[in-house]
């Protein structure tokens, strides 16, 4: 026998297939997004009153940045973080997402196992440009409508829930964001990311706007090997038909929404904080203020505010007041809801205004009490002589009263306060 022949295979015998070997940027990229999954869980755990890592997890979307600046007319410090996630939009189509999203990478995970169980995606239109449009445009009148939807800062949200009551609705609801994007992603394998997510949607818009660039028009007639190549008829117009009519939508939404919060009950808000219609537009619901608080006076709202005002930080006074020396919550608002405060800055940023009840002053029944007043760290409460009741009253300075809760805690009465801070509206 030749050796050709010995080489032969046998009749009916194939070899075995080689393995494919390894791709060093898929693995790359893996490796670089675990450890983007486990800072982020590590920031939220352990570093939650840490100006700068608890910003950061939220603040470098560039989803959540332009919201921001646009309703806010201000580029802080937070939103600049999320220039390199922009730059890299405009340079690769959801760079951000194959690279850095901790939340995308569970919901591969979780889209595996439904792969596994045989789910398929339904084919959907592109929501996510619609929800992105929509919040964008909603921005420019004052209110982003849909900024919570961030899968970063649902994320964040989901890890906070681990430091409150887990019986508790607020510690419920903080959770049901990421839960239900990662049951919509076994449902629906790569629904979420493709289809619905307003960052992975933005990135998309913002590489369609560099595709209209001059010298990416130049660029793009051209295909690979020099030749004409093809390019899909009416997808400028399909782009700019999106873009009109889901600007409108969200425009006429954010309006109609901002008359509603406009004559709602207020509440008391945490120092810094932004008016009230762009206040509840521009929190992204992270929960990074609630839990920084040292005298846990903040608290996810469940309602009192309304619909729109929904897990929004509300302050109440039953546990402390707000310290004089703290401007934590600002620190760590990765959205700019609530604006970064100096010490000083204080006195200036009020909550709301403390409102005395006459009744229920043990001053009213000739009952000696000046607590309110001791207490009170800015000195706009003083006790004068009333000749109409023919007894000392309370009276407090509006132009001293940032609204702080101290002299709230202090009141000896029980249960009723008769001194109570009220929101400013």
């Amino acid at each position: 026998m030749s050796a050709a022949t010995t080489l032969q295979p046998a009749r009916g015998f194939l070899p075995p297939p080689r393995k494919k070997p390894p791709d060093p940027v898929a693995w790359s990229r893996l490796a670089v997004r675990c450890f983007a999954l486990a800072a982020a869980v590590i920031v939220a755990w352990t570093f939650a009153s840490v100006s700068v890592a608890a910003v950061a997890v939220v603040a470098v979307s560039p989803f959540v940045a332009l919201a921001s600046v646009l309703a806010t007319r201000t580029v802080g410090w937070a939103a600049a973080m999320a220039v390199p996630a922009l730059v890299m939009a405009f340079v690769r189509r959801r760079w951000f997402c194959r690279w850095l999203c901790p939340t995308g990478l569970l919901c591969d995970q979780a889209g595996r196992v439904g792969l596994a169980a045989k789910r398929r995606a339904p084919p959907l239109p592109p929501l996510g440009h619609w929800f992105a449009l929509m919040t964008l445009a909603g921005a420019v009148l004052g209110y982003p409508l849909l900024v919570w939807l961030d899968p970063l800062a649902l994320l964040t949200s989901f890890l906070g829930a681990s430091w409150g009551d887990p019986l508790a609705a607020s510690t419920l609801l903080s959770a049901a964001g990421l839960v239900a994007v990662l049951a919509l992603s076994v449902a629906a394998p790569g629904l979420w990311c493709m289809r619905i997510c307003p960052l992975g949607a933005t990135q998309e818009l913002l590489a369609s706007v560099r595709r209209y660039l001059p010298a990416a028009k130049k660029t793009s007639l051209l295909g690979e090997d020099g030749s004409a190549a093809d390019k899909p008829r009416h997808a400028g117009w399909t782009l700019a038909r999106r873009v009109v009519l889901a600007s409108g939508v969200g425009a006429a939404w954010a309006w109609a929404v901002g008359r509603g919060i406009a004559a709602a009950r207020g509440v008391v808000r945490p120092p810094g904080a932004i008016d009230e219609i762009r206040f509840r537009g521009v929190c992204v619901r992270c929960g990074n203020c609630l839990r920084a608080c040292p005298t846990k006076i903040l608290h996810a709202d469940l309602g009192e505010a309304g619909l729109s005002g929904l897990m929004c930080p509300v302050a109440r006074f039953d546990p402390g007041y707000c310290r004089e020396d703290c401007s934590l919550c600002g620190d760590v608002c990765p959205s700019g809801a609530i604006a970064r405060l100096a010490p000083a800055g204080k006195r200036t940023a009020r909550m709301g205004l403390a409102k005395i009840d006459v009744e229920l002053c043990l001053l009213t029944d000739n009952r000696e009490c000046s607590v309110c007043r001791n207490c009170c760290p800015y000195e706009a409460i003083t006790t004068v002589w009333s000749e109409e009741e023919y007894t000392l009253a309370v009276k407090i300075d509006p132009d001293r009263c940032p609204g702080c809760g101290a002299c709230q805690v202090a009141c000896p009465t029980s249960p009723v306060k008769a001194i109570v801070v009220h929101p400013l509206r």
